[in-house]
């Protein structure tokens, strides 16, 4: 394909300086070539604008806009407002792409609305794994915005955002695209690379329940976009809220874990969500078996009302 479309690859930065030369250095060498590159600078306190200023002084297709610190939900919905391409991705700072990445995604655009590849998960040191799948649950393994191509006027004319809140603001963006979506393709391909820094907003801030969070807040904004006649509703529903649990109550106190259990619980029966594993049937293919056993484990203790003998063992605190 000749490199005609523009594609708009938005990048929010925080704090990046270690990272963020990698990172424009891998979108930087892209065989598509078509590309702009939107730098958002979300009131960084290190070097990382003198960095993203170096590069752009030498490759005008990164434009660098400075913003006091507004978190990724806002900067990148500010990103897609700058966008002026035909097409749509995201980057994170601390993370790359493989040279043939842009290429292989638009070539695979034609008439979807939304192009799904796979990832693999590394650090500096190794590759933890690789994630892909072509199955109907596939799109909901990976709710990040990034190893994604979107067509830009189906994102502007559903008025699709991120959601400004401590969590679930790429869930939000990812459920109402999907659901909003015509058409999406999956392909077998695997060109993101999601580093592993242990330093990052996403490894640190959710240890333990959040005051700030509440997490049926979440729930309910999430409820508001998930088309109800899809078959994976209740399914997702079930599972956010097992994984939450088991998340962020690893190291909270069994009161905290049990205060957050009830409020979950409790919404899936005012909303009437069964409290039982699925049949895995080919449709959920790619769903690890981790999470088929938690789901089952949990489900079984909460019928069985152990779920507070689970969090004094559980619970580290």
């Amino acid at each position: 394909m000749k490199n005609k479309e523009l594609v708009s690859i938005i990048i929010p930065v925080y704090n990046a300086q270690k990272y963020i030369k990698r990172c424009l250095t891998s979108v930087l060498n892209q065989s598509y070539t078509n590309i702009e590159i939107i730098v958002i600078n979300d009131g960084s306190t290190d070097k990382s604008e003198e960095i993203v200023e170096s590069l752009a002084k030498k490759d005008s297709r990164i434009k660098l806009l400075n913003q006091n610190n507004q978190g990724a939900a806002k900067t990148r919905n500010a990103g897609i407002k700058k966008a002026t391409g035909e097409y749509i991705m995201f980057i994170d700072n601390d993370d790359y792409i493989e040279k043939d990445y842009v290429n292989m995604y638009v070539n695979n655009i034609k008439k979807n609305d939304i192009v799904i590849g796979g990832y693999r998960r590394v650090s500096n040191k190794k590759e933890y794994f690789k994630v892909k799948g072509n199955s109907k649950w596939y799109p909901y393994l990976i709710m990040a915005p990034w190893a994604k191509l979107y067509r830009k006027d189906f994102i502007i004319k559903n008025k699709i955002e991120f959601l400004d809140y401590a969590i679930g603001e790429d869930s939000y963006f990812s459920i109402n695209a999907y659901g909003k979506a015509k058409s999406i393709k999956i392909i077998d391909y695997i060109g993101y690379n999601w580093f592993f820094n242990e330093e990052s907003i996403s490894n640190t801030t959710q240890r333990g329940f959040n005051k700030k969070i509440d997490i049926k807040y979440l729930l309910e904004k999430l409820y508001e976009v998930f088309p109800k006649e899809n078959e994976f509703h209740d399914y997702y529903f079930l599972r956010y809220g097992i994984w939450y649990l088991l998340f962020s109550g690893r190291n909270a106190k069994k009161e905290e874990f049990m205060e957050e259990y009830k409020k979950i619980f409790s919404w899936l029966k005012e909303k009437k969500i069964p409290i039982n594993r699925p049949e895995y049937t080919k449709e959920y293919e790619g769903e690890s078996l981790k999470n088929k056993i938690s789901i089952l484990i949990f489900t079984k203790l909460h019928k069985w009302r152990l779920i507070n003998l689970f969090a004094k063992i559980y619970c580290r605190r």
